[in-house]
């Protein structure tokens, strides 16, 4: 998959909030002239893409429109067409954060359902009721497939989430029979852990949660929950090593490409490639090259020249860790919980 930053505006204003959002800070440091990708600059980076083999396939699976709020762009119709050249599977990863069904923001989303796209939304408790209820009814009505995100900072912040989805679908048509079951078994679950071990490591929660599916696909219409763990990004935009709800353990992250693949990408909307789902506050130092500015060659040539310096910094954190020295910067430039 590749993810696209289309869009650097987060459109967010709950401050306290926003820290925990994992674009938070980075985005920020983008002048306002280079938030908007343009329809150009696609067509530039789906030129470029079509002639480097690992970007084409990636691309082909899925291309994840993605910022910031994607919808704040005012060429995010004629982005995603760009896009769909290459792949029937683009995505928009948006916070639904928007007061009416006649904004334009609102009405671009439509424009982009309408034509085969899907709409991924984060779930945000605090504007539900608000703002995103009534437009999840209507994503419903113009599409059949969905992922849902859902950051959490506490166990219990999971389980409020998944009653509201679980409230919500019980009030929708019959066909979301198979949604509500797969929530009702989360539900369970998550009361469970809470009940016998609520400060349980994240080892003994995904032991707890194993075997449950959090994808469906079923009476014509497919369902997905994406759990994302939320992060204290500081004041320099780096993220702390620990997950909010498992803060005694290392977050520790597989990356694959020193192991010789790419299974995803970032984009930023300046160009900027930035190794697996990296939107900048991991701080990740071996860069892939620029998308907009550099040749294809060049891309492939920088990609594994950052690959060796992977594999070099990976295998001195894992040293590092298992030293007690979790945490100390490799010169590599590779996060230390990156293994």
């Amino acid at each position: 998959m590749i993810n696209i930053f289309a869009e650097a505006n987060c459109n967010r204003y709950v401050r306290d909030e926003c820290q925990y959002c994992h674009v938070y800070e980075p985005l920020s440091q983008i002048p306002k002239s280079d938030w908007h990708l343009m329809p150009e600059q696609a067509q530039i980076m789906v030129d470029k893409i079509r002639q480097m083999e690992v970007f084409h396939e990636l691309a082909k699976r899925e291309i994840n429109l993605t910022g910031g709020e994607p919808s704040q762009n005012p060429y995010i119709v004629e982005i995603f067409k760009v896009f769909r050249k290459i792949t029937p599977n683009v995505r928009i990863h948006t916070n639904l954060d928007i007061n009416s069904e006649k904004s334009q923001r609102w009405q671009r989303l439509v424009e982009i359902m309408k034509l085969s796209g899907r709409v991924d939304f984060t779930l945000y408790p605090t504007v539900w009721e608000s703002r995103q209820r009534s437009l999840l009814a209507e994503i419903l009505r113009l599409q059949d497939e969905l992922i849902v995100n859902m950051i959490f900072e506490k166990v219990s912040d999971l389980l409020s989430q998944i009653e509201i989805l679980i409230t919500f679908f019980g009030g929708q048509e019959k066909k979301y029979q198979s949604v509500l079951s797969l929530l009702s078994t989360y539900r369970g679950k998550l009361i469970n852990v809470l009940a016998e071990n609520p400060d349980c490591s994240e080892v003994a929660f995904l032991k707890h949660m194993e075997g449950v599916e959090n994808y469906i696909c079923a009476d014509n219409f497919t369902f997905g929950l994406n759990m994302i763990p939320g992060f204290y990004v500081d004041k320099n935009g780096g993220r702390s090593m620990n997950a909010q709800p498992f803060p005694k353990d290392f977050n520790l992250l597989e990356c694959t490409i020193p192991r010789g693949t790419i299974e995803i990408v970032t984009v930023q909307q300046t160009g900027e490639i930035t190794p697996c789902c990296d939107v900048g506050n991991l701080k990740c130092q071996p860069k892939f090259g620029n998308l907009l500015l550099d040749s294809p060659e060049k891309i492939m040539r920088q990609i594994e020249v950052s690959r060796k310096k992977m594999v070099s910094g990976t295998f001195k954190n894992h040293q590092n860790i298992n030293n007690g020295k979790a945490g100390e910067w490799v010169e590599e430039g590779i996060p230390p919980y990156c293994v």
